[in-house]
């Protein structure tokens, strides 16, 4: 029984109204005409009373008798917080649209008095779903959602929303803004690792300042048996060509390791302390 108090919900006892008729079945007579016949039994004191003050012939419809009914009990406040919910609805960032479909229409059963066409309904949630989403709905709608047909819309909404929950929940659930926050670590991480590098350039170039060095050529790898390698220096310095090459004592190759004869001196410090990385050419 609702007795029109403060503390009850008129929500609640429409529902559990709804559930009780649902029992009832009449051949020949109308669901609605069962609730409007049955309806009055349901109600006491201050709200009995109401029932008794409507005109006669006022309320035709189950559905007419239930706004009137939400309008008299459900506060004025409570009216006014959903009303802007459901004007204002935003799907949330971290909030699949199942979930936000659930949402908004738990809204509009909360207030069923609101007073939004299912036109205007529609046009509200598209509107409020994120940029990925309401591409889905255009998509699947030739381009364009909300030229469609209402009832087709809400029948697109409610697919989508099956559709997400099964296959999109863990990719829908994502932490954007932990995602936002990881790339920014990416980022101050690279640029770190940049300024670390240029320290590291400096660090070089100070050990090596080569201050008569015209050009330095690469370094080379010469055979001079098989399964053996040794490392041969061209310099050129200050316009001068010189080649100089230490093999290892005792071991000559006649293809490649020039016989003792044919070596060419090359002064004492000549190349002494002269060790400058590959792709390393410095001018004076």
């Amino acid at each position: 029984m609702f007795h029109g108090l403060p503390s009850e919900d008129p929500i609640d006892h429409l529902d559990e109204f709804d559930r009780l008729c649902d029992l009832t079945k009449i051949n020949g007579v109308s669901e609605d005409a069962i609730k409007l016949r049955l309806f009055p039994m349901s109600l006491a004191d201050k709200a009995h009373q109401w029932e008794k003050s409507l005109p006669h012939g006022t309320i035709t419809t189950w559905d007419e008798c239930k706004k009137a009914f939400l309008a008299k009990f459900f506060s004025t406040g409570r009216t006014a917080k959903l009303r802007g919910e459901i004007s204002s609805f935003i799907q949330r960032n971290n909030e699949t649209f199942a979930e936000a479909w659930e949402r908004f229409k738990g809204y509009t059963s909360q207030c069923p008095h609101h007073g939004f066409n299912n036109e205007s309904l529609l046009s509200t949630l598209y509107r409020g779903c994120l940029p990925r989403y309401r591409e889905m709905l255009d998509t699947a709608s030739n381009g364009n959602f909300l030229n469609q047909d209402v009832d087709d819309g809400w029948q697109l909404v409610e697919n989508m929303a099956i559709s997400t929950e099964c296959y999109g929940e863990q990719y829908e659930s994502t932490d954007w803004s932990s995602t936002a926050h990881s790339i920014e670590l990416d980022a101050q991480m690279r640029k770190d690792m940049l300024a670390l590098n240029s320290k590291l350039d400096k660090l070089i170039l100070a050990q090596f300042p080569a201050k008569h060095v015209n050009y330095v050529s690469e370094q080379t790898l010469v055979k001079d048996q098989e399964g053996e390698e040794t490392t041969q220096e061209v310099c050129y310095i200050q316009n001068r060509q010189g080649s100089y090459r230490n093999p290892q004592q005792g071991r000559y190759n006649n293809y490649q390791a020039p016989w003792p004869h044919q070596q060419q001196s090359v002064p004492q410090g000549f190349n002494q302390g002269l060790l400058i990385p590959n792709q390393l050419k410095i001018g004076i």
